[in-house]
C-alpha cells in the first residue's frame, strides 16, 4: 500500500509540473546579450590585530585592520555580456582600505573581448577575458529559464571568487 502511495504522489508531482509549464529543457545556447551583477566575496577581511588583552576583564584594547592601508579590492561588478560580439563591458566598484575611513571608486572598461569554451557542467560554458591591468578572469555560465537567465560563477585572479546572475536584455 505504501509503495502505491509513492507512485501516486510521483505521478501527481509530474502532472503538476507539466500543467504549470515546468518541463526539463535542453540547455540553451548563449545568444544576444545579458545584464550581469556579481559580487566579490570579502575574503580579504583577514588582517592583523595589535593591542593588549586585559586578562582580568577580558577587554581587548587595540586595533583590528581589515587589510593593508592603501590596498584596493573589488566589491561588486555590473556588466553587459554581448554574445554576438563576444565582448564584455563592465563597471567595478572598488574599496581602498584607509585608516580610519575606507574610500570607494569605480573602474569601467568597455568592449573587452572574451573567448568561449565548454564549461565544467553539461550545458554550461566558460568565458575567459583579460581586463586592462588585471589577471585573466574565468566565468562559468549556466543558461537557465530557456536562456533568459544565466547563472554566473567564476574566479578573478587575486580578488577571489565571483557569483551572480545575468538576465537577458
Amino acid at each position: 500500500m505504501k509503495h502505491k502511495r509513492i507512485h501516486v504522489l510521483a505521478a501527481g508531482l509530474a502532472a503538476l509540473g507539466l500543467f504549470s509549464g515546468f518541463a526539463p529543457r535542453a540547455s540553451a545556447a548563449l545568444s544576444g546579450s545579458c545584464g550581469m551583477i556579481v559580487s566579490v566575496p570579502h575574503n580579504y577581511a583577514l588582517g592583523n590585530m595589535s593591542g593588549t588583552m586585559n586578562t582580568g576583564t577580558g577587554a581587548y584594547s587595540g586595533v583590528f585592520q581589515l587589510a593593508s592601508p592603501g590596498s584596493t579590492r573589488g566589491v561588486n561588478v555590473l556588466a553587459v555580456l554581448d554574445f554576438s560580439t563576444n565582448t564584455i563591458s563592465f563597471n567595478v566598484t572598488q574599496v581602498t582600505i584607509n585608516t580610519p575611513n575606507n574610500s570607494y571608486a569605480t573602474q569601467t572598461q568597455t568592449g573587452v573581448a572574451f573567448t568561449t569554451a565548454a564549461g565544467p557542467l553539461p550545458g554550461s560554458y566558460t568565458i575567459s577575458f583579460t581586463p586592462t591591468g588585471s589577471p585573466t578572469i574565468n566565468l562559468n555560465l549556466l543558461p537557465v529559464n530557456g536562456g533568459s537567465t544565466v547563472l554566473v560563477q567564476g574566479t578573478s585572479g587575486g580578488s577571489g571568487a565571483l557569483a551572480g546572475v545575468c538576465q537577458a536584455l
